[in-house]
């Protein structure tokens, strides 16, 4: 456990003050901080609450530390929230973190908070004020100059954005916040992958001609300057940028290239993911590789059911039910599909049109087009309320090739690859589509 003069020196180191400098902000004596660290003396009410107010942490904090009433009751708050997440009760733990006094919080541990409430946020379906307590999370760090953090909260805003299709907010935000944060911290592994996750975006936006100029330069930098965990994050980035050129065997280079800089531990967060995006790979690929995949996924699976994020184990049932489906297996393809629409009924996002479009593929193979239509369907209409770019232009293009094998009418049909044009910014409609044309 931190003593006060350790605390005290943490926080104005935080605050890049000398010894000095806070001393006369605080107007005592300019020995009086350094006997302070050096506990050589204690700090009276009225000193502690004007030391208090320069660094901007709570007198309870400096304190009494973690010991503190608020800290403890966030602590608390914590783990019932995450027991909850795992539970699948996602709303009681936004319910409980809702509460959480982050004013009896110094900057990390409010930071702490905000973080796994955005994620409860995000679970419960409610993408759009998550989005708003990590946009006041990245102010608030920018402002305490904690730029690693602010930029870790920043890669999660244009994640967020980019899942629920918001592409033109997600880049121009990530260009901000980056731009926003100083020269030093550039090569850090935080911002690396903040502008990874910026390129990500084009990409999905579909400037992937752009994203693979901005990444071949980010990888020369992060090369000569970055980590390997961050050198990992550009190459996985890089992966979806060959995918949206179409050069899927690079794309799968590039992934092998993350895993094998990611390291071998199963449980860090990003080797599960990059094990699912792989396995994503594996089955649209020509020829697609289902075992491999599967492979992938069981290797993953752990993982990513501790990590307990309902979207990447809603993706990880979605590739799982193309994987079998490619078997011949159209009964588990169908579980696995049920299972990936169950995880993502809350909220509106991309991950869940594509669930509903894999469900309808599993029943049109087990014969049951009319079933397969209503998945169809409810994929169109989740695509109706996300904004446009590639990804979507992509979806809406595969949801009218599927309604037609299906046998849907022709009017849904040809809106579908209307609607596949406008999301690509192609101007004009198609007219109706009759059956015997291909």
């Amino acid at each position: 456990m931190s003593q006060l003069q350790d605390r005290v020196r943490d926080a104005r180191k935080r605050a890049g003050l000398s010894q000095g400098e806070l001393a006369r902000q605080a107007g005592l004596h300019p020995t009086y901080i350094s006997h302070v660290e050096s506990g050589r003396r204690s700090l009276g009410e009225d000193a502690l609450a004007r030391i208090a107010q320069i660094l901007a942490v709570p007198v309870a904090f400096l304190r009494d530390g973690e010991d503190a009433p608020g800290y403890r009751s966030a602590a608390d708050a914590l783990v019932e929230a995450r027991a909850l997440l795992r539970a699948g009760d996602p709303r009681a733990a936004v319910q409980v973190l809702d509460v959480v006094d982050v004013s009896e919080l110094d900057i990390d541990g409010a930071a702490r908070v905000g973080l796994a409430y955005a994620e409860a946020l995000d679970v419960a379906g409610e993408l759009d004020a998550s989005i708003d307590v990590l946009e006041r999370l990245c102010t608030r760090l920018l402002a305490a100059q904690r730029h690693q953090q602010a930029a870790f909260a920043a890669m999660r805003v244009v994640m967020a954005l980019t899942e629920s299709a918001d592409l033109h907010r997600a880049v121009g935000r990530g260009e901000e916040l980056l731009a926003l944060l100083p020269p030093e911290v550039m090569t850090s592994d935080e911002v690396v992958r903040l502008e990874s996750t910026i390129i990500w975006a084009y990409v999905a936006r579909g400037d992937a001609t752009y994203a693979r100029y901005r990444g071949r330069r980010l990888l020369e930098r992060t090369r000569a300057h970055g980590s390997r965990r961050a050198l990992s994050s550009v190459h996985w980035n890089l992966a979806f940028v060959d995918e949206a050129l179409g050069d899927a065997d690079a794309a799968l280079e590039q992934l092998e290239s993350a895993i094998a800089l990611a390291g071998e531990d199963e449980v860090d967060r990003d080797l599960p993911r990059l094990r699912l995006d792989r396995a994503y790979l594996l089955v649209t690929v020509d020829p697609p590789r289902a075992q491999e995949a599967l492979a992938d996924l069981d290797a993953a699976r752990t993982a990513l059911e501790i990590g307990e994020s309902q979207v990447e184990l809603a993706r990880a049932a979605s590739v799982r039910s193309r994987a079998w489906l490619l078997l011949g297996d159209s009964d588990a393809a169908a579980r696995y599909a049920v299972e990936a629409v169950d995880l993502l009924r809350d909220g509106v996002r991309r991950d869940a049109a594509s669930a509903h479009e894999v469900l309808g593929d599993a029943l049109l193979a087990q014969l049951s087009p009319t079933e397969a239509v209503k998945e169809y369907r409810s994929a169109a209409d989740l695509l109706d309320m996300i904004a446009s770019g590639r990804s979507a232009a992509t979806l809406w293009r595969r949801i009218g090739d599927r309604l037609r094998v299906a046998g849907d009418d022709d009017a849904r049909v040809a809106e579908a690859y209307s609607r596949a044009l406008a999301a690509a910014g192609v101007r004009g409609t198609l007219p109706p589509l009759s059956r015997g044309r291909s």
